[in-house]
């Protein structure tokens, strides 16, 4: 049997992009900054009759800087629920549009993973 190589990178990307496309997305392998805050943000629905399933979410964030709460840079995560947000040194504040927030800080060379999770539970997580 003859392996046709372009067929066989074709389906290769079609099974990548799918993964991709369910949610599947490690943020540890995503994140491409080397100094900064990124993370996941998900949804999960509280009327259900079995075990609540989180589902990714795009939501916006915007980080302030501490203690000015002055803001630095607003950032959506995309479809799958991934963001990241290139930072310097120094004290932040990271919230959702509605006013869901949590302090942090970045060291040098430092990426710091927060994730927001949508529901009547923890809200934001380390």
């Amino acid at each position: 049997m003859k392996v046709n190589s372009r067929g066989y990178l074709a389906s290769l990307a079609v099974m990548t992009l799918s993964s991709v496309a369910c949610g599947d997305v490690d943020p540890e392998e995503a994140v491409t900054i080397s100094q900064g805050v990124y993370g996941m943000t998900s949804y999960v629905n509280d009327v259900c009759s079995s075990g609540c399933e989180r589902e990714p979410r795009s939501m916006t964030l915007l980080v302030k800087s501490l203690p000015q709460d002055m803001d630095v840079v607003s950032v959506t995560s995309n479809k799958d629920g991934f963001y990241e947000a290139s930072l310097v040194l120094g004290d932040y504040r990271i919230c959702t549009t509605f006013g869901r927030c949590t302090d942090f800080s970045v060291g040098i060379n430092e990426v710091v993973r927060l994730d927001y999770e949508m529901s009547v539970g923890p809200g934001w997580s380390r």
